[in-house]
């Protein structure tokens, strides 16, 4: 966003720590209240009563548990239609490499992003179990004999066409699965991987929890991008699948933490 982005002049009445704020939530687009409490040694009302002002002037708007900025969704969710239009070239090429590490007989868990959607593609003709919270992969695989597909239920988020919330997490809990294929909205090497929507997170943690391997799909756009919720840190990722437009620096990074890390040409 540097460079690029004209911000609003910030009000003289604001005090030194909610200018703070706003430079952070500048710099990272989304920032959490329990991490501005730490990194302000305040307490975490302390911190929303800084939003709240912040909000008042247009300078942020608040989430469930932090805050991001006020051009951002409000709902946390970019919608899948446009979500699908950003970088398909890159993203067809992961998906293709995905679906390669799928046997026959596997298990797997596949989110609601739009990577993982054009991988279910390529997996036609498996004879495989798919476990989803997307009913745009339980309908791509509808035809497929082959398959067993099975939808968690929960409630329904529009933006991504998928289920969330307590139901859905009972749910996944009880499973056990070979492989689960995901996406995210950023990864940065300080602060891990992290999403924007605080529901799709919480499903995306419960599958890493019961899986027994896990594929992180990545093209290059999301590398350095801190977002409001963190998944997992980087070193706890097993395998990440990315096109040859990540840098070396970040190649490097990836490496040394002990990720297997497998580009695309």
């Amino acid at each position: 966003m540097e460079g690029h982005v004209l911000f609003k002049p910030l009000p003289s009445r604001l005090n030194e720590r909610q200018i703070e704020i706003v430079n952070e939530i500048r710099k990272h687009s989304a920032v959490r209240v329990s991490e501005l409490s730490k990194l302000f040694n305040v307490s975490e009302e302390t911190i929303r009563r800084d939003f709240e002002r912040l909000e008042s002037h247009d300078l942020l708007t608040r989430t469930h548990g932090g805050a991001i900025l006020p051009n951002l969704q409000t709902s946390t969710e970019i919608p899948v239609i446009k979500r699908k239009e950003k970088n398909i070239s890159e993203k067809k090429k992961i998906a293709y490499k995905a679906a390669g590490f799928v046997d026959d007989g596997d298990v797997i868990a596949i989110d609601a992003s739009t990577t993982t959607l054009m991988m279910v593609k390529y997996l036609k003709g498996k004879h495989i179990t798919v476990v989803t919270n997307s009913i745009l992969v339980t309908l791509e695989l509808s035809t497929e004999t082959n398959m067993k597909v099975m939808l968690v239920g929960g409630y329904l988020a529009q933006e991504s066409m998928s289920l969330v919330g307590d139901f859905a997490q009972r749910v996944i809990q009880n499973y056990h699965v070979d492989k689960f294929f995901y996406s995210c909205m950023g990864i940065d090497k300080d602060r891990g991987v992290s999403e924007i929507d605080e529901s799709q997170a919480i499903i995306k943690n419960q599958f890493i929890d019961i899986c027994a391997e896990q594929f992180l799909l990545l093209d290059h756009s999301k590398f350095g991008i801190k977002s409001l919720v963190k998944l997992i840190d980087i070193e706890d990722v097993d395998h990440i699948i990315a096109d040859n437009q990540i840098t070396r620096n970040q190649l490097k990074e990836l490496e040394q933490s002990g990720v297997k890390v497998h580009e695309v040409v």
